[in-house]
């Protein structure tokens, strides 16, 4: 699954790094029926990063047809003020949907077509 780091990206911002990406969705889709095993794993070494604070999803896929939602996978729970203790993540899914239907996409749908543009905050 290819990522495309848009231009000017890799920022550094103190600490941690930004990047805006296009993500291609995979050549066939895991959905499972129950939705903590569906969907697309992405890793921040991948995109060269040592773990994921945000991942967002700012817009519909390339053609118009899919979204999607991210899970930060083991992201915290702490519930220390101003976020205290909170973690950078190694993964995140991202659940493709079928816009028309908002019905997640079907196991081994070739998503590969497509692309999501994710902005990412990682350490």
């Amino acid at each position: 699954m290819p990522n495309r780091i848009m231009p000017g990206y890799i920022n550094q911002l103190g600490d941690k790094m930004e990047l805006v990406v296009d993500h291609d969705g995979p050549a066939s889709y895991n959905n499972t029926g129950t939705f903590s095993t569906s969907g697309e794993t992405i890793n921040a070494a991948d995109l060269g990063l040592g773990g994921f604070e945000l991942v967002q999803i700012d817009a519909l896929s390339s053609d118009g047809l899919n979204y999607g939602y991210v899970v930060l996978s083991n992201q915290s729970t702490s519930s220390t003020p101003q976020g205290v203790g909170a973690n950078a993540v190694p993964s995140a899914v991202i659940h493709w949907y079928v816009l028309a239907t908002n019905v997640e996409v079907a196991n081994a749908v070739n998503l590969s077509t497509k692309s999501l543009r994710l902005q990412i905050r990682g350490v």
